[in-house]
């Protein structure tokens, strides 16, 4: 099995009981000022060679677009993609590696979709909602009529929360190329790929003990992926030292309810589903920590303890020994490790509205991504809306819970 992280490929231990595909080569994820950069020429000609490098070594990149807000965001947008198009000898097989990410609705959906097209080639275009956007009736009308366009991607999962209680969770402003995960930029990732029905027999029986033995190989594996890595910039290489990222996507959800012939309107569909997510996370958690045991305790925790800002004394002292005892009970070596999309609660092919009603389940996920969605034709406006606006809803609702949990 070969697994890839960053900018390198790299062997990873075989297993036979590995229950999906390995790490995919997941790119750069980078943001820049559409207004300062092209007010200025050094940092056009650093952020066109930045670009330009990363793609003659056929590494997927997404550049978040920042500064497009307000009434000259089209032109703007357009003047960004016309000097890159002529810095990158572009449009060309090569920019198809490189993905536009814009959030909110200036410019609009369509018109950037058009100039992405037009100006720098056939590539993604990935869409993150945020707070005006998400209740603004036009920007929906738009995206629905990109529905069809396997390119186009909707993203509205604007937080990455950890598997580690002591850690906050953190801004996903931007789309991690090739995979469309919504974390934040220059973040390193390895990723792999579950599917329920690698897991499970013909009629959806699972083996418990096959069941742990899998996951625990599979996150050996990418442990063993991400330390061989070459990260290929200072940010990622950073974040990877300190936050140890895996992203487990498990697949099959809709596929799954409907061989145990389980109907997603009814509240027993939702707890079966949920309970094998749970377990899942229990079984990813359980092996982060084996590892931290057996090497070193994510960085990010030791950084996050309340004693390191307090002057010696009986203060730190007792926080120091609190803090210790927590990272005793839930320290593990990965900050985020179950991401799950919103469209693997549809069966394969198949977007029956119906499904929708498993959206809580994501509440399980630290991270979602928005690739290979299935057909949407057949949706009306308001059920593309209202799916996404509730994604939204789910997301900020467990963003509030988290905020005022207790941590210690």
């Amino acid at each position: 099995m070969i697994a890839s992280a960053g900018s390198q490929e790299v062997a990873a231990p075989r297993s036979q009981e590995h229950p999906g595909k390995a790490a995919v080569q997941c790119g750069i994820a980078i943001e820049a000022n559409a207004k300062l950069v092209l007010a200025s020429e050094p940092l056009f000609a650093r952020l066109s060679g930045q670009i330009g490098d990363a793609l003659g070594r056929q590494l997927p990149m997404s550049v978040l677009l920042t500064g497009l807000q307000g009434d000259d965001a089209a032109s703007r947008f357009e003047g960004f993609c016309r000097r890159l198009a002529d810095a990158l000898d572009a449009p060309g097989a090569h920019t198809s590696l490189l993905e536009i990410t814009i959030s909110g609705k200036d410019p609009g959906p369509g018109f950037a979709w058009q100039i992405r097209r037009e100006i720098l080639g056939a590539g993604p275009l990935n869409i993150l909602c945020d707070e005006r956007s998400i209740v603004a009736e036009g920007f929906w009308r738009q995206l629905w009529c990109l529905r069809s366009e396997p390119l186009v991607s909707v993203a509205c999962w604007p937080h990455v929360r950890s598997s580690c209680p002591l850690l906050t969770s953190e801004w996903a402003g931007n789309s991690l190329p090739g995979v469309g995960l919504q974390a934040p930029s220059e973040s390193a990732w390895v990723t792999a790929t579950v599917s329920l029905q690698e897991l499970t027999d013909s009629r959806g029986d699972l083996d418990d003990d096959a069941f742990t033995a899998a996951l625990a190989s599979l996150v050996g594996e990418l442990e063993a992926t991400h330390g061989a890595a070459r990260w290929p910039t200072a940010a990622m290489r950073h974040d990877a030292w300190m936050n140890r990222r895996l992203a487990i996507q498990f697949t099959g959800l809709g596929d799954y309810a409907l061989q145990r012939g389980l109907h997603p309107g009814e509240h027993e569909s939702l707890r079966s589903l949920k309970r094998f997510l749970l377990r899942a996370r229990r079984v990813l958690c359980f092996e982060s920590q084996r590892v931290a045991r057996s090497t070193e305790i994510l960085p990010a925790i030791d950084f996050s303890s309340p004693a390191r800002g307090l002057g010696d004394g009986p203060l730190k002292s007792g926080w120091e020994q609190r803090w210790l005892s927590a990272v005793d009970r839930t320290g593990v070596r990965h900050r985020n490790m179950l991401v799950l999309s919103p469209w693997s609660l549809f069966p394969s092919g198949n977007a029956d509205i119906r499904f929708r009603d498993l959206a809580p389940l994501l509440r399980l996920a630290d991270a979602c991504l928005f690739r290979e969605r299935p057909p949407l034709e057949g949706w009306k406006i308001n059920e593309f809306k209202h799916f996404h606006q509730g994604i939204w809803a789910l997301s900020h609702q467990l963003e509030s819970n988290t905020l005022v949990a207790e941590r210690l």
